[in-house]
């Protein structure tokens, strides 16, 4: 993490006596860690340990900086050596965690990301904040050197005075020059950064690091309110000792509320998060998030989501290496459910200063990856929305035209019931929502009802489900195509068992009827032996449908032989040329057509029925 740095208020270890050109080697080491190059860092600790510093954390600082670097099967190793030496370590347990949760991590989320180049420059700009009254506007922290005022480099991190900005999107999507909010000097005296606003866009505050003789003082943080479109003079906000570390503040969005990064006592190690009411004039005692949310580690950057969601930054969680981007949810006091934001918001490198747009799952934050130089980047995120749409169309076997009250209704595992009527033309259109079970039920007046389902879970895109669905006449026989019998055999073959599976469907969604089972034969044989085998296929289908669960009440079965000839309906008609609507299938008329034609004649004769008579 290159922003400026928090500076340390504990003692140097008195073990850290090893010098190079004059300074301890603790300062070589810890230099390539404040400037955020673990490449150089991991191998600085290694060339340490090598040659006997005596410090035994440095083994577990090179596994930490190896975790940044990505080198999780490395880090991994170290830091289950240095568990063996030095057990019930926080940092060193999670830390192992996090070797392994990367070497195996779960499925990466949704999340579109963008680098926005028009925000970011050479050096590091971090710490973005959607401004609350201004969607359109962004703050952000940047070290950059362009501008107009000469600016003093930092000795410490290399890089430009750090600097408040904010920048405007235009109705286009393009973003205009950012401009620093404050007529600050650069003469590198003080650096700000990390800006929060209240829901007003009144009163923000920020951090501020002074510094003497290029020596950081201390981090405080100071508020600055807007007046007639111009920001007031800063003035410091009184949290405590000025000895001690407050920064990155997060306000409410009433400003009742301030989250803050310090180290004061009574914390976890490191930097933890506390917060503090506002009393008066003035603010209460700080109290400290508590250890869900700290650690040995460092928790940093606070940010609120419209007052009831957290997200910080850690290094002491278990994550993907340096610092991750975690949501906090608070359940009781001091109690708090913390859940990793998980790939791609997160990575190897540093992850920090997340704000979001109201009511999206869409904003911006900070990172490091990808930077040779170790330097953040604002980037946007975004998640798409997954919005499964069932469109369809409703018609009738003899293309008839539906009646005026046909209905959809919707019931859903998400809790949907609804009803909507069908337009004349037949169609309709309904959205639903991911992760969900539903079924639709159509129903129209003279028509039996007909029932669709559809999935939408495990979507990863937006879905439309198209259905055509034909809804069967209720005062007409239903006749199914593929319900077919061999000569002279009255056993179901797979064909038939599919067909009549659309029939246990059928009386599931239309509880309230019975049906006749009507079978007839093609009129090819004896008449006694056609009309036993005709009920003997009555039967065969009403015992398929009762041990599939129709009550036996609901059926009656009847054989007719072959005394009654198929009347070719508009479907028909349709599907066969040599036919026409309202064409009796009649011995002398099989006669005439073609010896092919007989023979289709004849199985569309040779069929089973079904007719509701209550």
């Amino acid at each position: 993490m290159t922003v400026p740095s928090l500076p340390s208020t504990k003692p140097t270890d008195a073990k850290k006596t090893a010098t190079i050109g004059g300074k301890p080697l603790s300062t070589w080491l810890k230099s390539y860690r404040i400037t955020n190059q673990p490449r150089r860092a991991a191998a600085a600790y290694g060339r340490a340990i090598r040659f006997g510093y005596a410090d035994r954390s440095a083994k577990l600082q090179q596994a930490r900086q190896l975790l940044k670097n990505g080198d999780y099967e490395d880090a991994l190793v170290l830091f289950e050596e240095y568990l063996s030496e030095v057990s019930g370590d926080q940092l060193a347990f999670n830390g192992r965690a996090s070797a392994r949760l990367a070497m195996d991590p779960p499925e990466p989320k949704q999340y579109e990301m963008e680098d926005i180049r028009k925000l970011n420059s050479r050096n590091s700009d971090y710490a973005p904040f959607i401004a609350p009254d201004d969607p359109s506007q962004v703050y952000f922290s940047s070290m950059r050197n362009a501008g107009k005022k000469r600016r003093q480099v930092n000795k410490i991190t290399g890089q430009g005075t750090s600097v408040i900005y904010s920048a405007i999107q235009d109705s286009r999507g393009d973003w205009q020059e950012p401009e620093p909010i404050l007529n600050q000097e650069m003469d590198g005296s003080f650096e700000d950064g990390a800006i929060s606003l209240t829901e007003d866009g009144r009163d923000a505050y920020f951090t501020r690091t002074r510094y003497e003789k290029t020596e950081p003082m201390g981090a405080e943080i100071w508020t600055i309110k807007r007046v007639g479109g111009r920001w007031s003079e800063p003035v410091e906000v009184d949290l405590g000792p000025d000895t001690l570390i407050y920064a990155h503040p997060a306000i409410s969005r009433d400003g009742s509320r301030l989250y803050f990064v310090s180290d004061m006592p009574g914390g976890f190690g490191g930097k933890d998060i506390w917060k503090v009411e506002r009393i008066g004039d003035g603010w209460g005692i700080p109290v400290n998030l508590g250890m869900d949310i700290n650690t040995a580690g460092h928790e940093m950057f606070p940010s609120l989501r419209e007052d009831s969601i957290l997200y910080f930054s850690s290094d002491g969680l278990v994550g993907y290496g340096g610092l991750d981007i975690f949501r906090a949810e608070e359940l009781e006091e001091d109690r708090w459910k913390v859940t990793n934001m998980g790939q791609p918001i997160n990575s190897n490198a540093d992850d920090l200063g997340i704000t979001f747009y109201r009511n999206r799952e869409a904003g911006f934050f900070s990172s490091s990856r990808d930077n040779p130089r170790g330097y953040e980047n604002i980037f946007s995120f975004v998640m798409p929305v997954i919005q499964p749409v069932v469109a369809g169309t409703i018609g009738t076997e003899n293309e008839e035209d539906l009646p005026g009250n046909t209905q959809v209704r919707v019931v859903g595992t998400d809790g949907t019931n609804m009803q909507m009527d069908v337009e004349p033309a037949g169609t309709f259109n309904i959205l639903l929502e991911p992760g969900n079970d539903y079924t639709m039920l159509v129903s129209a007046p003279g028509y039996f009802n007909h029932r669709e389902r559809v999935s939408t879970k495990g979507l990863t895109e937006s879905r439309q489900f198209n259905l055509n669905i034909t809804l069967k006449n209720a005062e007409r026989p239903m006749i199914f195509n593929n319900l077919q019998f061999d000569a002279g055999a009255y056993q179901l073959e797979p064909e038939a068992q599919a067909e009549l599976d659309q029939v246990v469907s059928l009386l599931k969604d239309n509880a309230s009827i019975a049906l006749q089972i009507s079978a007839h034969t093609d009129g090819q044989g004896d008449e006694t032996d056609l009309l036993i085998l005709s009920q003997q296929r009555a039967e065969e289908v009403l015992n398929y449908l009762t041990e599939k669960g129709v009550a036996p009440e609901r059926l009656t079965a009847r054989g007719f032989g072959g005394d009654r000839p198929l009347k070719v309906d508009t479907h028909l008609a349709r599907q066969h040329l040599f036919l026409r609507e309202n064409d009796e299938l009649t011995p002398q008329f099989i006669q005439r057509l073609s010896r092919g034609d007989q023979r289709t004649a004849h199985q569309l004769n040779n069929r089973v029925e079904f007719s509701i008579i209550r």
